[in-house]
């Protein structure tokens, strides 16, 4: 077991420092400056002393050593749009709006998912199984750069059910979070169905059938127990989308969190912003699956075994 978790750190590693000096020389070669019009109105003293103190005047290989040396300890630099204030600071002040989005999104997928999914199963090739299987496809299809301005006009600002904009009260957090899992409902509620169907296919469920044991009983107690395990087993991976996976549903609702800087930075060629945001999120990813690489071989010693053969 060791040996696996030290494979699946060494893996880790190798995978963020890829990620990591792929974003920095891509963004290195995008067009324009990051100082933008403010180079037309500065002198080239002025100009001179900005890259100096931003380390732009060295050559590449310098400034990506530099980088790679700060960002091991944490430190992803200061950003070209706010010079008062480093990377890892705007990420502490905005990320907890997109966490809380993100598990608000969550919560939503995985309650309106796992019922979708057990009703369609329920009533296999009938209409309410033709219906929730309408709604992921639909899920799947409308992307939420599109659902979100929907969502925001036809129910905040036409009918006016809800706030269409802003994230102050409780009731600004329905719209976005909604927008936000749609689609991870649609891949649940599929997951789901399947899942159930197989399991009320097994003998254990037509046993419990056979000894008179209520319906309520066979389909909670045995068949949805045994069928949202693989569901569980994908929460990892969708929950770290959810939470990651932000950056357009907070520019469409006005969202304070890490999206906003995010799209302005690609905008500004922020450069320093763009790779700690990509680290940052790419190291949310990487930990979730690595920890889930860690369950999948605690659960199931097969797993790692073959793994290790390979």
């Amino acid at each position: 077991m060791l040996k696996f978790i030290i494979r699946r750190l060494i893996y880790m590693i190798i995978t963020l420092w890829t990620i990591t000096t792929a974003t920095f020389f891509l963004m290195k070669n995008l067009p324009g400056d990051p100082f933008g019009e403010a180079k037309q109105k500065l002198t080239k003293a002025q100009l001179q002393i900005l890259y100096e103190q931003y380390g732009l005047d060295k050559p590449l290989w310098q400034q990506y050593l530099k980088f790679m040396g700060d960002a091991l300890k944490g430190d992803f630099g200061v950003s070209f749009q706010f010079p008062t204030h480093k990377v890892t600071e705007k990420i502490a002040q905005a990320f907890p709006a997109s966490l809380e989005l993100g598990l608000w999104a969550l919560i939503i997928a995985v309650v309106v998912g796992i019922v979708l999914g057990t009703v369609a199963a329920l009533n296999h090739n009938k209409g309410l199984d033709y219906s929730a299987m309408f709604t992921a496809i639909v899920g799947v299809s409308v992307p939420s750069m599109v659902l979100g301005p929907l969502l925001s006009y036809y129910v905040g600002v036409k009918l006016g059910w809800l706030p269409p904009l802003l994230w102050d009260t409780p009731k600004h957090r329905i719209l976005p979070a909604i927008t936000l899992s749609f689609g991870t409902i649609a891949i649940l509620a599929r997951l789901m169905r399947a899942s159930m169907l197989d399991i009320l296919n097994q003998d254990f469920i037509k046993t419990a059938k056979a000894k008179g044991l209520s319906r309520f009983v066979t389909v909670f107690r045995h068949a949805v127990r045994n069928a949202i395990l693989p569901v569980i087993t994908a929460l990892g991976p969708i929950a770290v989308n959810l939470v990651t996976g932000t950056l357009i549903v907070e520019n469409v609702f006005s969202v304070p969190g890490l999206g906003k800087h995010f799209v302005q930075s690609i905008y500004s060629n922020d450069y320093t912003m763009i790779v700690g945001l990509t680290i940052f999120y790419s190291s949310i990813l990487i930990f979730v699956l690595f920890l889930t690489d860690i369950l999948y071989g605690i659960i199931d010693p097969r797993i790692r075994l073959a793994k290790g053969r390979k």
